[in-house]
């Protein structure tokens, strides 16, 4: 079983479009699909038409969408919100409009998509991991929209007693999903952090999105970890580092990184290096071990 594994990424989810565009044009098509916040909307969207002309259709809809499609409102909307006591600095309305627009008609559930499709959120409540996919009846557009609620940034989704946002808190790279449900070759797209030096954080806001990332980056190493002493199953890691400082609101450079995310995974799919046992308990002590990445 093929499993493609889509992360979590914002607006640089286009460059995962450009990586499902090289899978299908090298002759390789998901059985299952999983995917995390932006990742969850591009595997939703791709599991109504798991093909190639499907990713294509996927890029036209990433080369139409416009801050004001997710982010309503301007700079002003925010302070208000803010001001005013609300869950999240941008109403969830827009979003929710622009995903339901483009949703295939007669697809409401999980039972209704071409190939299996899980999509992950965190529980604020229980401060777990909550899996939409199980349950076939469960409605497809509060699952992605609940796994793109970015905290702070979008308001958590209500699903029965739940209160969902993004699953990239507890699983950005959701590779133990697919572990999971019996895929023994997975294709994990990752276009978050996954293990680039980078400068010391400064000032309190990007402190708290490197604490984020550090627990989403120490997840990815205990999935890859986990894979490559799991008999039978090979997992080929493509990580995409292009545009990293991007505004989260920036959507104008779609076609940009759909050209970049292709040209990666092609490079990769010419020379597969899939994760093999014991290379990433290796890197790990040896970063943590190496005075040069001390801030």
């Amino acid at each position: 079983m093929i499993a493609f594994v889509l992360s979590g990424g914002g607006n640089r989810g286009a460059l995962e479009v450009g990586a499902l565009q090289a899978l299908f044009a090298y002759g390789i098509r998901p059985d299952l699909l999983v995917g995390t916040s932006a990742g969850a909307m591009n595997a939703a969207f791709l599991a109504t038409d798991p093909t190639a002309l499907g990713a294509d259709r996927l890029a036209g809809l990433w080369l139409k969408v416009r801050a004001k499609d997710v982010y309503p409102g301007g700079y002003l909307a925010p302070a208000w919100r803010l001001l005013t006591g609300k869950d999240s600095f941008y109403a969830g309305d827009a979003l929710r409009r622009f995903v339901r627009n483009h949703i295939p008609l007669g697809i409401t559930t999980f039972a209704d998509l071409k190939t299996r499709l899980y999509v992950t959120a965190a529980d604020l409540r229980t401060r777990t991991l909550y899996l939409f996919g199980d349950d076939l009846t469960a409605p497809l557009l509060d699952a992605v929209l609940a796994s793109a609620a970015i905290p702070a940034i979008l308001p958590p989704i209500y699903s029965q007693d739940r209160q969902l946002v993004d699953g990239g808190i507890v699983a950005n790279v959701p590779i133990s999903i697919a572990l999971d449900r019996g895929a023994k070759t997975i294709y994990a797209i990752n276009v978050g952090y996954s293990g680039e030096a980078t400068a010391p954080a400064r000032g309190l806001i990007e402190i708290a999105s490197r604490a984020v990332a550090t627990m989403q980056y120490q997840n990815l190493l205990d999935d890859l970890e986990r894979v490559s002493y799991t008999p039978g199953v090979t997992l080929h890691h493509v990580r995409i580092s292009a545009f990293p400082d991007l505004s989260f609101r920036d959507f104008s450079r779609a076609a940009e990184m759909i050209a970049e995310g292709r040209r990666v995974t092609e490079e990769y799919l010419s020379n597969p290096q899939p994760v093999r046992a014991g290379q990433v308990l290796r890197a790990r002590w040896v970063r943590a071990a190496n005075p040069k990445d001390r801030g």
